[in-house]
């Protein structure tokens, strides 16, 4: 197995059940600072949202963060009922533990990050907890996995088991306080990174301020523990942190350390001002019934090619996916995952895209060697993973081949992100683009 770099974020989805209607993520609209409440729990707001604080093993707190909004998500969509309990364990294993099927005919076989039981004990960053989710990896119920306590592996049958899954997942400027706020109210709780030095950096009010993140551990880019935000409240007094912040108001949190010294029963305040809080996401499941399968190469172990590598004459990347159809069936829907970042690695801005279907030829040399039958394009107003319903559906028949294209622009602060493995040639392709032209596609197994 050649291991080199390959477009993470192409994936086409397929159905040959019905469709519903998903668009890009929609913006807040507008909205004021006086709409919103000063102080917004949903421990007291909506309470059946909630699911009972847990306990982490290791370095588990994305699992837990993520497993708690997927729980809220569900709950708050009315697609399961309150007090459902989602398997951390799972979501963990087919990350860290075995995050490459083992099935040689699965596409995405083969590299990824396989570390076995040692997996219970890692981290992640949101971006490779949204490839796994979005890959249809889950979500399961707690019942059908082992208990995250017995660290055991997890059957490969398990592997595209699901109750519901990832379509969207929308990461927010963390600066955006406001935005932030409206998010909360209307998509429910959201999942947030920041870097927690331990829980002893907790005041006695439940508080947390780190005014020295930056020069303790030498780096600017946040995170480093998970947690689930379900609330703020801007009357809580700058006075209540063991270092006081520039300003009154705080997050409320949902944390996964039991009922510990120094919160209120698993939850605790953070400061909106707290220099390491780096992302903060919404994960928005559909029913397993809205589409019928899907075609990916996602795995969960991406990373980033710098910008660096771009010049100011090119104006941005293409990249794109070649899948061969296992059955006649129809695509009405792409995802991929869009990304820009700020000096600090934080997600931020909005970006347009354009994306294409092609029906290929037999004897394609790219992945717009054939007939394309159809295209759409818009605006994304933040980063994360969208899928996008396709204006119209393609048929294709068993065994055509066809490929997803997607156009976004670069910046000298955007990052392209690419997955960690390339399987074989004539699966994967990225070119660069300009103003002027357009460079050859280059195939990302060589």
């Amino acid at each position: 197995m050649k291991h080199t770099i390959r477009k993470f974020t192409a994936a086409a989805m397929s159905c040959t059940l019905c469709w519903s209607v998903i668009t890009a993520s929609g913006g807040t609209g507008s909205f004021t600072a006086a709409a919103l409440a000063a102080r917004y729990d949903l421990r007291e707001e909506a309470p059946e949202l909630l699911t009972p604080v847990k306990r982490q093993i290791g370095g588990t707190c994305w699992a837990h963060a993520a497993i708690a909004c997927a729980e809220s998500n569900l709950i708050k969509k009315g697609l399961t009922e309150s007090g459902v309990d989602l398997s951390e364990a799972h979501l963990i294993w087919f990350t860290h533990g075995q995050d490459s099927p083992t099935d040689p005919n699965d596409p995405c076989s083969g590299g990824g990050v396989n570390k076995g039981t040692e997996g219970y004990d890692g981290g992640a960053r949101i971006r490779n907890t949204i490839a796994t989710l979005a890959a249809w990896n889950g979500v399961v119920q707690e019942s059908d996995a082992p208990a995250l306590s017995e660290q055991r592996p997890i059957d490969e049958s398990l592997r595209y088991q699901s109750i519901a899954h990832l379509q969207n997942a929308d990461i927010f400027d963390p600066n955006e306080i406001q935005d932030i706020k409206y998010r909360l109210t209307k998509k429910g709780p959201l999942y947030l990174e920041y870097y927690s030095m331990s829980e002893e950096e907790l005041s006695e009010k439940s508080g947390y301020y780190n005014s020295n993140y930056v020069r303790k551990i030498g780096l600017d880019n946040g995170g480093g523990h998970a947690v689930q935000l379900v609330g703020w409240d801007d009357g809580y007094k700058k006075e209540n942190f063991n270092a006081p912040p520039p300003y009154d108001g705080a997050w409320i949190c949902k944390n996964s350390w039991g009922n510990y010294t120094r919160s209120e029963n698993g939850y605790f305040y953070l400061s909106y001002y707290e220099p390491s809080i780096a992302h903060v996401c919404s994960l928005d499941f559909e029913p397993v019934t809205n589409y019928g399968s899907v075609h990916h190469y996602n795995n969960s172990d991406i990373h980033a090619l710098s910008s660096g590598r771009l010049t100011v004459q090119k104006a941005g990347t293409e990249f794109a996916n070649v899948f061969e159809a296992e059955q006649d069936e129809k695509i009405t829907a792409i995802g991929f995952f869009n990304a820009v970042f700020d000096t600090a690695e934080r997600f931020t801005a909005s970006c347009e895209y354009e994306a294409e279907v092609y029906l290929l030829n037999e004897d394609f040399q790219n992945p717009r060697d054939g007939r394309l039958v159809t295209k759409t394009d818009g605006l994304l107003e933040y980063s994360g993973f969208h899928t996008l319903r396709l204006p119209q559906n393609c048929s294709v028949k068993k065994g055509q081949k066809y490929s997803v294209v997607v156009k976004l622009p670069v910046d000298d602060i955007s990052t392209t992100f690419f997955d960690s493995h390339c399987y074989k040639k004539g699966v994967s392709f990225y070119t660069y683009y300009s103003q002027y032209n357009e460079e050859p596609w280059k195939d990302c197994y060589e």
